[in-house]
């Protein structure tokens, strides 16, 4: 890092995030400006984003930025005081450190009362793939010449293509004065780095008729074949144009993965033990009135027996952010829903395991060996759906939802593709879809981005799933917009 005269602290190129010695150093300096006893607890989050925009062809944005995130917790007497900052000049972290003491005392947030618990286990946290140099050295000058490899062939033939090219890197320490240089307690987090590159990319034609999208996001750039991706939003956008309006109704559907992730997506939102105990949600199966409790699906068949659902830390394609606690889990075995998550307080006092159970965040689903092609081959009837928009839960129990095709949906007659098709609403359960399975293909890596990345907990949510065909999918209305 290098001070100016300014008083700001930069990173240079080379340090664009915190490494873990900087993050040992700033909290010692951040310890040695506490005063009046008690712990120092420090949470340090960097991030670096480099990306590059473009629209109607040409670049509309190309930025490199930067953040550093400090929170300091101060514990004085019987108050908790916190401030957060991005300045680590010694007078800004000083002053930051008397706030947070002046927190504590005049406007102190109260530490309740040790429950009677045991003690948290020390968690180990699992290695994990999330570090990439192919990522963190891409510079803006090769941003800018992929983004021209991407934008060249729409534009050769008369297409509009918008788009982005954007690599990220982050890292999170969680320090404590009184463990400094001994072992840390569970809920601090010791240095953790990360990368993620994404890109994405629609291209439509000047009629406004026709639209191809195609995306991909991965901690490893190299992972990501930018002119192949960039080469299937063409030809969809191509092969697009000029669709029909088709009535709505119950067709067979072959899902392209990115469709399939994106149904699934409901399905994460539910994977919660305490939620059928309740009597709610999709895992609920009926009140047993002889013990006065609710009984959940667990260890019962709820999707195609095709379909195996894990959660592996390890799986050098995923990359999941390391949480505490966190370990391999299967929730679909089989069809059979085998795990669902749940809070330490719910494991202590119905499991006597004394860990919680991390929720689905990146996973892997098993498929089968049937290409798309080979499905619409297969096919008498039935629509090619490229991904969904605007997905939203209708129904918690049965998990009806709604949302809308987009960037691409296609008739199918006879085994071909015959014409474009406006796109559709759709109203249906992913759990119908995936009890309807006729065919699954080779599961592949999707696009689930970083949104946000101070997103510490979860920043990294990967999805590795295959194309597949269900029959009697559900579509209710027509929509305008393409």
């Amino acid at each position: 890092m290098s001070g100016r005269t300014d008083r700001l602290v930069r990173l240079s190129d080379d340090s664009r995030i915190l490494s873990e010695q900087d993050c040992q150093a700033i909290a010692k300096r951040v310890f040695a400006f506490a005063s009046g006893g008690g712990e120092t607890s420090v949470n340090l989050m960097s991030w670096w984003n480099g990306e590059l925009r473009w629209a109607r062809n040409r670049t509309t944005l190309a930025s490199d930025r930067r953040d550093i995130r400090l929170e300091i917790w101060r514990d004085v007497g019987k108050g908790r005081g916190n401030v957060s900052t991005n300045q680590l000049d010694d007078a800004s972290l000083e002053a930051a450190v008397r706030a947070a003491e002046r927190s504590a005392v005049l406007a102190p947030i109260i530490r309740r009362p040790t429950p009677t618990q045991p003690p948290l286990p020390n968690p180990e946290r699992p290695k994990t793939a999330i570090w990439s140099d192919a990522t963190y050295g891409v510079t803006p000058e090769a941003r800018g010449e992929a983004a021209r490899a991407l934008i060249g062939p729409a534009e050769a033939k008369g297409m509009q293509s918008a788009g982005y090219l954007e690599m990220r890197a982050g890292s999170h320490a969680r320090l404590s004065s009184t463990r400094m240089g001994t072992t840390p307690a569970p809920w601090d987090i010791p240095y953790t780095a990360w990368t993620q590159a994404q890109c994405s990319m629609t291209v439509r034609d000047k009629e406004g008729t026709g639209s191809g999208w195609a995306g991909l996001s991965s901690y490893d750039w190299s992972h990501i074949d930018a002119p192949a991706l960039a080469a299937r939003a063409l030809d969809k956008c191509v092969a697009s144009q000029h669709p029909v309006t088709l009535e709505p109704g119950r067709y067979t559907v072959i899902l392209e993965p990115q469709a399939v992730c994106e149904l699934i997506a409901i399905v994460a939102t539910s994977m919660y033990r305490e939620i059928p105990e309740q009597g709610q949600g999709p895992w609920v199966l009926s009140y047993d009135d002889v013990l006065g409790l609710w009984r959940s699906k667990l260890g019962l068949k709820v999707l195609d027996e095709r379909i195996t659902i894990t959660h592996d830390p390890a799986d050098p394609l995923l990359g999941i952010f390391p949480e505490p606690w966190m370990e391999p889990v299967t929730w679909f075995d089989k069809g059979v829903l085998t795990n669902l998550s749940f809070l330490r307080d719910y494991a202590l006092e119905k499991l006597n395991v004394n860990a919680p159970r991390r929720a689905l965040t990146g996973y892997r689903m098993t498929g089968g060996q049937t290409s798309v092609e080979e499905m619409i081959g297969t096919t008498t009837r039935g629509l090619l759906v490229s991904h969904f928009s605007d997905i939203r839960a209708l129904d918690g129990n049965s998990l009806l939802s709604t949302g809308l095709t987009r960037d691409g949906l296609w008739l199918i007659e006879h085994g071909k593709i015959s014409k474009a098709v406006k796109n559709l609403r759709f109203t249906e359960s992913p759990l119908f879809a995936l009890n309807s399975i006729e065919q699954m293909g080779v599961p592949v890596p999707v696009f689930r981005p970083v949104k946000n990345p101070y997103e510490q907990e979860a920043p990294l949510t990967p999805a590795i799933v295959p194309p597949i065909k269900s029959r009697d999918f559900s579509f209710t209305s027509t929509i305008d917009a393409i």
